[in-house]
């Protein structure tokens, strides 16, 4: 159990899983907001995942102390034991719906579960899957952040093909057994470097890890605009509503595809250099956005647009992790946290703006710009080359 590969297995497979989690309260909107199931109201449903985000960026800052003090496992195990109570709870809420006026408020407390597990989990993960892979660090975080994101895909893809929406038990139910099964293996393996995770006992946080922060709250600004506005955006394109789902998709689908190339060829190729003009290449895409109308261009050029993204945040953390690694776990967090902030940012303030996308539009051609800048900045006089 305690041989390098089981290690491997069961840290990407934790990764996998916990993408899963993650998006299990999203895929079950349409339950959530039927009249004869939940029979939430739309702003109960949006309101439901403001826990979730300030639970994940405490969750994602605490992380590194917890960790320093407990150390990786039992940090990654409470991560995944409130995960799979969450999920559990979710599970059982299907014995509370005659009680109508209990739902929303048990909802709220069982998402908080899932952001604080979250956070947790994935904070601890990324350094974890350094550590096994210590002269490809970046791969591995890129490779791990790839089998999230595809994790994340799952849920909403469980949800269709339990069909009904009354049948929508049916995906706690099997996810809670999965993530048993892991966190039982868990408890027996022993993981690698704990020493690794250890903080110094004074430390600053470094200018240029601040520098790192900022550049992905820039960052989580245009992911959140695609994540939260990106059908809004696309049908102010001329795209039908089928059409505007599908440009999503393809979209997420080019961030999982980056990650997993960029994983896999980081570690023959120089590509350190195609790291540092991704943003600016997204920048192009976006503006491409403002010009063209015909479906099929545009579907295209979102799938590009995320393609370009996908290397972006956690190539951020695998550099991080070179650039410092005595606070591995301290890049981790920020990091993490930092891409939550600026998704709440975005969140929070364009739904009062989501009838001027062309505006948005520009707008993220600038941040884009600006996330170039800073990357060329920080590569002066750093160990990017060992990153990529």
């Amino acid at each position: 159990m305690n041989s390098q590969t089981v290690k491997i297995g069961i840290v990407f497979l934790l990764a996998f899983i916990t993408g899963v989690n993650f998006v299990v309260f999203p895929a079950l909107g349409t339950a959530f907001t039927d009249p004869s199931v939940f029979a939430l109201s739309s702003s109960q449903f949006g309101n439901l995942f403001l826990p979730q985000v300030a639970c994940i960026i405490i969750s994602c800052l605490a992380a590194p102390f917890l960790v320093n003090k407990s150390g990786p496992k039992i940090i990654l195990a409470i991560g995944i034991a409130l995960m799979m109570m969450a999920t559990a709870g979710l599970w059982g809420m299907q014995f509370l719906m005659k009680e109508k006026e209990m739902l929303f408020p048990v909802l709220m407390v069982l998402v908080a579960f899932t952001g604080t597990g979250f956070g947790l989990s994935i904070t601890t993960l990324n350094p974890l899957a350094a550590s096994l892979f210590k002269n490809n660090p970046s791969s591995a975080i890129l490779i791990l952040q790839f089998l999230v994101g595809l994790g994340t895909s799952a849920s909403p893809l469980m949800m269709n093909l339990a069909g009904d929406v009354h049948h929508w038990m049916y995906v706690p139910g099997i996810i809670v057994v999965a993530v048993s099964i892991l966190f039982t293996i868990l408890l027996f393996i022993r993981l690698p470097g704990e020493t690794s995770f250890k903080l110094p006992e004074r430390f600053t946080v470094p200018a240029r890890l601040w520098a790192f922060f900022g550049i992905i709250v820039l960052y989580g600004c245009i992911e959140g605009t695609f994540g939260s506005f990106g059908t809004v955006i696309l049908k102010s394109r001329g795209l039908d509503n089928a059409d505007a789902s599908l440009g999503l998709s393809l979209f997420w689908g080019g961030i999982a595809v980056n990650r997993l190339l960029f994983g896999i060829f980081a570690r023959k190729y120089d590509l350190s250099l195609l790291f540092l003009l991704s943003p600016v290449s997204v920048g192009l895409i976006i503006g491409l956005l403002l010009f063209f109308s015909g479906t099929g261009t545009i579907l295209a050029l979102m799938f590009v647009a995320g393609f370009f993204m996908g290397s972006i945040f956690p190539g951020a953390i695998g550099w991080g992790t070179v650039e410092f690694p005595t606070l591995s776990v301290m890049v981790s967090g920020f990091l993490m946290a930092a891409n939550q902030i600026g998704t709440g940012i975005v969140t929070n303030i364009l739904g009062h703006f989501s009838d001027r996308t062309l505006s948005i539009l520009q707008l993220l051609v600038i941040l884009a710009v600006m996330i170039c800048a800073l990357l060329f900045v920080l590569k002066k006089n750093s160990k990017i080359k060992e990153a990529f």
